[in-house]
């Protein structure tokens, strides 16, 4: 069973998501795959455009067919992200077995420099998130570490920039640097996801369901998710009259 960093951070947020998404297979509802079709489309063709340019291909024929996209390739050239000297790797894939799990990572673009290495990444949504809470992402988590744990470099000499196609001049790119007290961190919490994952997958393979989110937590994931329904953790929409007077109610009971 393959895992990524995707699979790792639904499952840290809501096991049963991970049950319905990769286990079930469960299909989203139409409109939710709409949105996410139209919202991720130019954001994977931005990644395929940077692939192609940073291997010194022809990018043109991408601009003149998507114009749309020439707004963030001119951002970064105008505000490249600091790169470190050294042999780059577009769409590298990283590996790494565990127990019965393989624990995977590809990654937007990699330098291997002399006794360091960066791993890069291009984020085109509008609002970047602050540094703390991408310091805690399971991305910069899990790549930093399939690299020091499946490379010769050393937790200290891998360090990771994400760059923003949209960010503001002079925060368009964060830079994070690895160590090993993260490192071990990291695997610690490693093995016990996936030591908590065993004893889920089988106790699914008795019927049992994989647990949901606390009940304390369920205003601030269970609103968005597109299983709330079949959760019966939805709430029903307000007649439009009260609407204003619910908001407030709902706003009064439930703790930020």
């Amino acid at each position: 069973m393959q895992l990524s960093q995707a699979h790792l951070r639904t499952l840290q947020t809501c096991p049963r998501q991970y049950q319905y998404r990769y286990l079930d297979s469960l299909i989203l509802p139409e409109a939710t795959q709409l949105t996410e079709t139209t919202s991720q489309k130019q954001g994977r063709d931005f990644h395929r455009l940077m692939q192609q340019h940073l291997q010194g291909l022809d990018i043109h024929p991408i601009l003149e067919a998507q114009p749309e996209l020439k707004p963030w390739f001119e951002a970064f050239q105008r505000m490249p992200p600091p790169m470190i000297q050294g042999q780059g790797e577009a769409e590298h894939v990283r590996s790494l077995g565990w127990q019965e799990f393989t624990v995977v990572g590809v990654y937007d673009y990699v330098i291997f420099g002399q006794g360091q290495a960066q791993i890069l990444d291009w984020k085109t949504y509008a609002r970047p998130p602050a540094p703390a809470t991408l310091i805690h992402h399971w991305q910069t988590r899990l790549y930093c570490y399939l690299l020091a744990a499946t490379s010769s470099y050393l937790p200290s000499q891998i360090s990771m920039t994400y760059w923003f196609a949209q960010g503001e001049k002079g925060a368009n790119f964060y830079t994070f640097h690895y160590s090993e007290v993260t490192h071990r961190e990291i695997h610690h919490t490693l093995e016990r996801c996936l030591r908590e994952l065993c004893q889920w997958l089988q106790q699914y393979a008795q019927g049992q369901e994989l647990p949901q989110v606390p009940p304390d937590q369920i205003a601030q994931y269970c609103s968005e998710c597109p299983f709330n329904e079949r959760c019966q953790r939805s709430q029903p929409n307000p007649v439009s009259s009260i609407a204003p007077f619910l908001a407030v109610l709902k706003d009064l009971s439930v703790a930020r």
